[in-house]
């Protein structure tokens, strides 16, 4: 179980610096479907939810350096959204204890195919802005943003960025490479309440999250390099592409 956790949160860190996702939307529905295919035990939502909220950490941690370095976050944003996000996620993640796996994986499904509605009605080329200088978001908007995705966040055991990131390319117009960056940064405030809150209710397996922490550090960095490298356009079907895949996944284990 510990190399397999370990795989998968190579995968999951590298998407997460790519795309901006915290690799949650990748890591829970692998975690909850692959273990059993190798006859391992399968992990209960709960235990998946602790050890993915840990991995949205330290995944945006490292690929936020790489990104800030690009110059690819837009401060206002992050703060106006973190903070209220960072609040609410603790809140989520603590009340996620007394919920039923079922509603807690129901729930993910139907957000990751809100998710992907959005994604499809909105291409890179159709967004104005093209630097951070360009884009002006009210407060309040950005508030209320951090508030309502952080509680959703903290109880499905993600940093956030699978509902932030359409969000933040459809409603607010904002280009993708400083979407991924600026989303990073506020999935990474969100997350470090967010596993605080697992952490307080006795959610976090402390032997399995090793191996998520270690391979989420060490391919975060480079999925943040290669996110610079690449045009939007790929980066958008990237991001529809690993959405879909998921949602398939949600779908199979409630099946």
């Amino acid at each position: 179980m510990i190399f397999l956790l370990f795989f998968i949160s190579l995968l999951g860190g590298f998407l997460s610096g790519f795309l901006g996702l915290g690799g949650a939307v990748v890591i829970i529905p692998l975690m909850l479907t692959v273990p059993p295919l190798f006859g391992l035990e399968a992990l209960t939502m709960k235990t998946v939810a602790g050890l993915s909220m840990i991995q949205v950490f330290s995944a945006s941690l490292s690929s936020l350096i790489i990104h800030k370095r690009n110059m690819f976050i837009h401060w206002k944003i992050l703060f106006f959204t973190g903070v209220p996000m960072a609040l609410f996620s603790f809140t989520g993640s603590f009340v996620s204890k007394f919920m039923h796996d079922t509603v807690i994986m129901v729930s993910f499904a139907i957000l990751l195919i809100i998710a992907l509605i959005f994604l499809l009605f909105r291409t890179p080329e159709q967004n104005p802005a093209r630097g951070v200088q360009d884009i002006h978001i009210n407060p309040l908007v950005l508030i209320l943003t951090g508030t309502v995705v952080g509680f959703i966040s903290g109880v499905v055991g993600a940093g956030g960025g699978f509902i932030l990131v359409p969000i933040m390319i459809v409603l607010m117009k904002i280009p993708i490479k400083i979407t991924v960056g600026t989303s990073l940064g506020i999935v990474f405030t969100g997350a470090v309440f967010g596993a605080l809150g697992k952490i307080v209710s006795l959610q976090v397996d402390y032997i399995l999250v090793i191996p998520v922490i270690a391979g989420s550090l060490i391919a975060a960095r480079q999925g943040a390099k290669f996110c610079k490298r690449l045009p939007e356009r790929f980066i958008h079907r990237m991001l529809l592409l690993v959405i879909f895949i998921s949602i398939l996944q949600i779908i199979l284990k409630l099946v």
